[in-house]
């Protein structure tokens, strides 16, 4: 090959050579990139945003904003933003939900969500920064509440996250046993009615009376019809315990608890008689009758009509001042001013017609007024 021919080839060599440097070099671009906000400069062969983003080993996922799109194109001099969300476990008012954002603080994070009042009450400084993997933000909202406590109402206007904080908050204590119309643990939303009620649970103990029995018992020795008390009965008394509920001043509830004897019931022993009552016997012509005679006036002057009478000496007794031995001789027993008035008569009848009006020299007479 002749050194012409060399020369020659050796040009055209070397104008492909540097062609194809040339046309490497033209089709590198120059890209501004920015990553949450950090700008760097890189240099790429990519022809989109995704190609880019892979070359620097990026993936952006569902929540991440992309601009311009994965898809599109990219020239020398252009600018590619990568904003990758974070995962925000975020409870607004007791209120629990999980949400995006791309904020790279605290602060950022409430302007994307719009929590821009004053008085927020937050878990964590808004100058904080947000992890990649995110993090757990707590939000309580000024609200309206209507606080109900021992009879007075009011309005109150608290970030407290639940009834319980609340009522922590405005100093109210309950008791072991004062209820609350909201559960301690619910959250307070705007317009709620959280009334306390003090309740108090006592018991008391009441006395009440109980009946003594009746026993009787049969005496063959007093005829029938008559009833002699020989002990009189005493009334128990029992002790009954009830549980009262008092809610905010008013009684709700009376349960009875238990009854307990605290002194037994004497028995009333009560003497019946069962002998029958003898049958007044014809006089005869004899023995004058006791039938139709005027009783009631002999007791009216032996005794001033009182069956219970004792003479001043204390010997003679009841309606018709019977001496103690009369009146046995007659069938009575006991005191004859411990009979009942009917016995009385019925004994002084059965004297008259043993013995006559005699046997009550002064008034006898008045028998046949």
């Amino acid at each position: 090959m002749s050194r012409t021919l060399k020369l020659v080839l050796s040009a055209l060599v070397l104008t492909g050579l540097v062609g194809g440097s040339l046309a490497w070099f033209a089709a590198q671009k120059s890209l501004t990139l920015t990553i949450d906000g950090q700008v760097r400069e890189v240099s790429t062969y990519a022809d989109t945003v995704g190609e880019v983003l892979d070359e620097e080993g990026l993936e952006a996922q569902a929540h991440d904003v992309v601009l311009p799109d994965l898809d599109a194109e990219v020239g020398d001099g252009d600018t590619v933003v990568l904003n990758r969300a974070r995962p925000l476990q975020l409870t607004v008012d007791g209120v629990a939900r999980e949400v995006y954002v791309t904020a790279l603080s605290v602060d950022e994070a409430l302007e994307q969500l719009g929590y821009r009042a004053e008085g927020l009450v937050l878990s964590a400084s808004r100058s904080e920064r947000l992890p990649l993997d995110g993090m757990a933000l707590s939000i309580s909202t000024p609200k309206d509440v209507v606080l109900v406590v021992d009879g007075t109402s009011r309005v109150v206007t608290t970030t407290a996250a639940t009834a319980a904080d609340l009522l922590a908050e405005q100093g109210v204590s309950l008791g072991p046993t004062d209820r609350t119309s909201l559960y301690p643990a619910q959250p307070l939303l705007a317009g709620m009615r959280l009334q306390v009620s003090r309740v108090q649970v006592s018991e008391v103990v009441e006395t009440s009376p109980l009946d003594y029995e009746i026993v009787e018992t049969e005496d063959p020795e007093a005829f029938e019809g008559e009833e002699t008390v020989t002990r009189e009965g005493v009334e128990g008394e029992q002790a009954t315990t009830f549980r009262i509920t008092v809610v905010d001043g008013v009684q709700t509830a009376r349960e009875q608890v238990g009854t307990i004897v605290t002194r037994e019931p004497v028995d009333e022993l009560v003497s019946v008689g069962t002998e029958e009552r003898p049958v007044a016997a014809s006089s005869g012509g004899n023995s004058p009758s006791a039938d139709g005679l005027n009783w009631a006036a002999l007791a009216q002057c032996e005794s001033g009509g009182r069956a219970t009478a004792v003479s001043g000496n204390g010997l003679y007794f009841g309606l018709y001042q019977f001496s103690q031995g009369t009146w046995r001789s007659v069938g009575g027993s006991g005191s004859p001013a411990a009979a009942s008035a009917d016995e009385q008569t019925h004994r002084a009848q059965l004297l008259y017609q043993r013995s006559g009006a005699g046997q009550w020299p002064h008034c006898g007479p008045r028998l046949f007024t």
